[in-house]
């Protein structure tokens, strides 16, 4: 049991900071993306 809680936790661990780092890639690329919807909601309005 205590194998596989280590191995989850590890898991778990890496997972998080998959997600932390690609949050902080994506801050970056959210602007660009939110411009874009920006630029056709302007064009439909």
């Amino acid at each position: 049991m205590s194998e596989n809680t280590n191995t989850l936790f590890w898991i778990i661990t890496g997972a998080v900071i998959v997600v932390a780092i690609f949050t902080l890639l994506q801050n970056n690329i959210t602007d660009s993306i939110s411009g874009i919807f920006d630029h056709f909601n302007n064009l439909f309005n």
